[in-house]
Formats: structure tokens, C-alpha cells, sequence
């Protein structure tokens, strides 16, 4: 067998292994017919897999380490298992990234082939987990990045790794992620050509490889990076069986679950959800996943970790240096979800004018670099302008003045026109303060769809509401501004008679709708007009796109000439049947 290295440099051969045991030498041929010998001092044993055992290599005349992968010909007597190492050798050899292990070169001699790899000292994330049991949130989301700009190169080389798991994740002495182990891995020749190959490891294996049908591609790297978050999350993979057929089984019907005894954030459960799909066209590409929520939770992320890792989690004070600068003088939140990063400083109310590009559904760009990992937050804010109209009903005299919709990590944000914050979280509570006030109100919601209301001072809370309490007031501080008109009239609030909230809110293609506590209904349209009903007084307030604003009874209204009027009643009237009739209960919708 000669898998010997050719080019117009040189051929690269060997001569047997010595007796010694713990030397290995290489002869190195010149074109000229020169023979050189390199030697190198076999180490300790790194690890084994397949056909192949792993050695420290050091290099006697450079010293420099590498790590030595050592198959032994006499494995290779099928022709399968040599094609299987001449492709991994090919298709290594052809990679340079600073996410995978560097391949350095190849020789052999009579019995041996030996493969020089870059040395990672610090081990795999197997050996990782097992010491530390699972990892923070802040780590995964720092390895996340690292393994995701590793696959990207890959696929853009038209490679498939086929064996993604938590073993073949080197780290480096920098704490760099490395990918290794190209024994699987496929290049195609071109985009949309499948692969057919049954192979993987039993609980990263994807249901298109069980199913052998259609064949697969890169979506396979997509799964086993799904079940990757999940481990290190969890602390074990999610399929995970004493009985391989049965983990199959469990990946071919996708069935899974979160357990409860570990917590985890929202953000994580969903994008992991979203990738863990048995349809490989459903499941995101890499720059959705990097565009996901669980990539952009308001706090930065640490481009290498410190080494002390590898055997403890990460100090609070390491933590807090990644958290919000407002953040950073606060007790950290007791919940896994990083807080809410709002600065007064990239405050922008949109006008008016403004409003309807402001109410568009989010749309998010590709990334144009997966090595950047600082992490911004750009939420949108919009003020409506309201003008009162004399001798107008009491309670019409609230509605909800600015808001910023942040529901794809927390929720909805909102200043009334009484001077009172709100928000609406995406768990249904909602809390309300009172302007100029350290009383404030915490709403929870009971399985029987009852709002209990409690009431406490920002001096004295639950410790279960820091986080809570901490979003609210950077809420209030990001929305409110200098001019805003002081709140004229004495507020008296208790349990019995709470400050008016967001009961519900919906944002459809059209129009976002609130409803507040006190029965108050609130449309805001893309094109600038709005419809505010009350249901006790029985009137409407239609504000037209010139901020003029009109009230009228509700009867009036029905029956009302006015075409636009009109139009947005029977809007308003539809999107209140799809609420009332338990579509959503919070958050993005459209009726149909």
C-alpha cells in the first residue's frame, strides 16, 4: 500500500520503525535522490478510535509537539478502510481554518501510516463535560460561534463532516474550538448532490442517514450541531439510550425533551427545537442560526474562555464583565437568560411618519463575519402622538403612548399617556409602575386565565422578580425622554384598584392592537391612524393621519359614513374575534 505524498518538492517515505519503540523515524527522499531522516520520540497515548491510536509525536530536531494519529496497515486489508483513510487524508490535507486542527503532514513506512496533527492539549469537550457536568449558557454560546464559523468554511468547501460530536471538538491551549477527525467527512463535487453512506455516531446521527432514502447533505452538520447545544446545555445528548435501536428509533420519530430539573432559557429551548427538525429543509442554515435570539440576549460574548473552565464554571465576576454597563453594579439575575441591554444613549423615537416602518415585521441580514461576537441591541421604539379631545371620557384619557417591541427575547415594553411603564413578559405576567413612584405592581396569570395582583416597592421585592424588576426600569429609563408632559393629575392605586396594564397585545401585517385591563381597545395602523374603543363608556376615538382626533359613540361609529372610519372598525372587529377566540394570548399574530 502507498499512500506516500507526491509534489514537486518532494515524496515523502519512511523507513521501518526502529527497535526502539519510542522512536519513529521518516525518510524524506528529495528530487535530487538526497535522503534525509527526520525523528521524532513517541509520547504518551493520546486516544483511540476506528482503526487508529493517538500519540504525542515530538519532532527531535524542531521539538515542536505534534499529535500523532498511528494506523497500523495491517487493519486496512479491505479496500473500503483504505479509501476511507486515503479520503480522510485528501480531504484534511485540503483544509486550513483557524476552527480546525491544523494537518500538518503524512508518511508511512512498512507497517505503519502516520498522520501529524496540530496538538491540542486541552483535550476534547467530551472529556469537558464529563468534568464539569454541562456548561453556561455564555460558554456555549462562545463555543457555538467558534463551531458554527468551522462548518461554514466547511461547507463552503463543499465538505460534509458526517461526525459531529462532542469528541471530535478539540480545544486548543488558547481555548480555541478545534474540529478534527475526518474519517467520515465527504466532499461533493457539486450543490445538491446527496450522499447515501449509513454512518455517524449513534446519538448525533441524523434521521435522513437512518432513512437511507433520499440521501443526505450539509443539513447533517446542521442536526448534529443542534444535538451538540443540547448536550452541553443538558449535560447528555437527547436521544440518548442504553440500546443503540432504540436511540434510533427515538431520533427517527424526533422524540425528545427538556428536562425540568435543568433550567435553561427560552432562547436556547427554541433554537434547538428549530434545529432538531426531521425535515432537513425546516431546519435553519448557520447564518439563521447565528441570527438567532440565542446569539443576541443583550450581553456580549468572550471570544476565547479563560483555562480555568475546563474545570469550574466561570466566576460572577468574569460574568459581569460581559453583562450591560447599567447591569454591571446589580446583583446578576438569578434566571439563566442574560439581562436586557438598553442604553438611553441609542434612544430614537420614530415620529409619526415613521411610525408604519417601525410596525413591519423584523427582518434580519446575513452576518458578514461569524468572528464577530460583540452583540448590540437595536429594538424598535414608536411614540404615538394623541391628541385629547375636550370633554372627553375619563378612561378614554389612557392609552398606550410609547412602546418597544422586544418579545423575541422578554417582551413588550410600554409607556401609558398616565406616565405609568409597563411589561408585558413573554411568560403572560406583567408588571406596572407608577410614575414618580417606588410603588409597583407584579400581575401573574393562573391556569384558569385569572390576573392576581400583587403590589410591592422597589425597596422591598421577591428575590424571584430581579430579573423582572431590573427589565422594567430599563424599560421606563429607554423610553422615557426629556419634554415628555408631566403626568397633571393625582394617581391613587391599590389591589383593588391597580393602575390600567396590557392585558393582551397582537401585532399583525397591518396594525399592532392592545387591551388594557380597564377595557380599553388600542389599534395603531401602519398608516399612521388609529382606533381607541371603550367598551364601558360604549364610544370610539378614531385618530385620523393628520393626529386629528375625534369621539363619537360606538353606535354612531357602526353606522358612520366616514369610509376609513369604517374599514378600520371592521379590523379592529376581526382582530378582536381571532383574540377573543384564544388564537394568542401575547405577542405576534395575524388573523387570517
Amino acid at each position: 500500500m502507498a499512500l506516500s505524498s507526491r509534489s514537486s518538492v518532494r515524496k515523502s517515505s519512511s523507513k521501518d520503525s526502529t527497535s526502539n519503540e519510542g522512536l519513529i523515524e521518516e525518510q524524506i527522499v528529495k528530487p535530487s535522490g538526497e535522503v534525509t531522516i527526520r525523528r521524532y520520540s513517541k509520547g504518551k497515548f493520546l486516544g483511540k478510535g476506528g482503526f487508529a491510536r493517538v500519540y504525542e509525536l515530538t519532532s527531535l530536531e524542531t521539538r515542536k509537539v505534534y499529535a500523532g494519529k498511528v494506523v497500523v496497515k495491517a487493519s486496512l486489508t479491505k479496500s473500503r478502510a483504505k479509501q476511507k483513510l486515503m479520503s480522510e487524508i485528501k480531504i484534511h490535507r485540503s483544509l486550513r481554518h483557524t476552527n480546525i486542527v491544523s494537518f500538518e503532514h503524512f508518511f508511512e513506512d512498512n507497517e505503519n501510516v502516520y498522520i501529524l496533527l496540530e496538538l491540542c492539549p486541552n483535550q476534547t469537550m467530551s472529556e469537558l463535560l464529563r468534568r464539569r457536568k454541562r456548561l453556561t449558557e455564555l460558554e456555549v454560546q462562545c463555543y457555538s460561534i467558534q463551531i458554527i464559523s468551522a462548518l461554514k468554511y466547511l461547507h463552503a468547501k463543499k465538505v460534509i463532516h458526517r461526525d459531529l460530536k462532542i469528541g471530535n471538538l478539540f480545544i486548543s491551549e488558547k481555548m480555541e474550538i478545534k474540529l478534527g477527525d475526518f474519517g467520515l467527512a465527504s466532499k461533493l463535487e457539486y450543490d445538491g448532490q446527496m450522499r447515501k453512506t449509513i454512518c455517524g455516531t449513534p446519538n448525533y446521527i441524523a434521521p435522513e442517514i437512518l432513512d437511507g432514502k433520499e440521501g443526505h447533505s450539509y443539513e447533517v452538520d446542521i442536526w448534529s450541531f443542534g444535538v451538540i447545544l443540547y448536550t452541553l446545555l443538558i449535560g447528555k445528548p437527547p436521544f440518548e439510550t442504553n440500546d443503540v435501536k432504540k436511540t434510533y428509533n427515538l431520533i427517527k420519530m424526533n422524540a425528545y425533551s427538556f428536562p425540568d430539573s435543568v433550567r435553561i432559557s427560552e432562547q436556547a429551548r427554541s433554537l434547538i427545537t428549530r434545529i432538531l427538525r426531521t425535515e432537513p429543509s425546516r431546519r435553519p442554515n448557520l447564518d439563521e442560526i447565528l441570527e438567532h435570539d440565542f446569539f443576541h440576549m443583550g450581553h456580549s460574548i468572550p471570544q476565547f474562555l479563560p483555562i480555568s473552565t475546563l474545570a469550574v464554571p466561570p466566576s460572577d465576576k468574569y460574568i459581569k464583565q460581559f453583562l450591560p454597563s447599567s447591569m454591571g453594579t446589580q446583583q446578576q439575575p438569578t434566571t439563566d437568560t442574560a439581562p436586557l441591554k438598553l442604553s438611553r444613549n441609542t434612544l430614537t423615537l420614530t415620529s409619526p411618519r415613521d411610525m408604519a416602518a417601525s410596525l413591519r415585521p423584523k427582518t434580519h441580514g446575513t452576518r458578514n463575519s461569524v468572528e464577530n461576537t460583540q452583540r448590540t441591541l437595536s429594538p424598535k421604539v414608536t411614540e404615538v402622538a394623541s391628541i385629547k379631545a375636550k370633554n372627553e371620557p375619563q378612561t378614554q384619557n389612557i392609552w398606550v403612548k410609547k412602546w418597544v417591541d422586544y418579545s423575541s427575547k422578554y417582551g413588550l415594553g410600554y409607556i401609558l399617556s398616565n406616565g405609568c411603564a409597563g411589561v408585558y413578559f413573554n411568560d403572560s405576567c406583567k408588571i406596572i409602575i407608577e410614575p414618580n413612584s417606588t410603588q409597583f405592581y407584579y400581575v401573574e396569570r393562573t391556569t384558569d386565565r385569572r390576573d392576581i395582583i400583587f403590589s410591592y416597592s422597589l425597596d422591598n421585592y421577591p428575590k424571584s422578580l430581579h430579573k423582572k424588576v431590573a427589565l422594567l426600569q430599563h424599560f421606563k429609563n429607554y423610553l422615557e425622554t426629556e419634554g415628555d408632559s408631566p403626568v397633571a393629575q393625582e394617581l391613587h392605586f391599590s389591589n383593588e384598584n391597580p393602575p390600567p396594564y396590557v392585558k393582551k397585545w397582537m401585532r399583525t401585517k397591518r396594525a399592532i392592537l392592545f387591551r388594557l385591563s380597564n377595557k380599553i381597545v388600542q389599534v395603531s395602523f401602519q398608516d399612521q391612524t388609529e382606533v381607541i374603543l371603550s367598551s364601558e363608556e360604549k364610544v370610539v376615538t378614531y385618530v385620523n393621519k393628520k393626529a386629528e382626533r375625534i369621539t363619537i359613540p360606538l353606535a354612531e361609529a357602526l353606522e358612520s359614513t366616514h369610509g376609513e372610519m369604517a374599514k378600520r372598525l371592521k379590523y379592529t372587529r376581526d382582530i378582536l374575534n381571532y383574540m377573543m377566540n384564544g388564537q394568542v394570548n401575547g405577542g405576534t399574530g395575524s388573523p387570517t
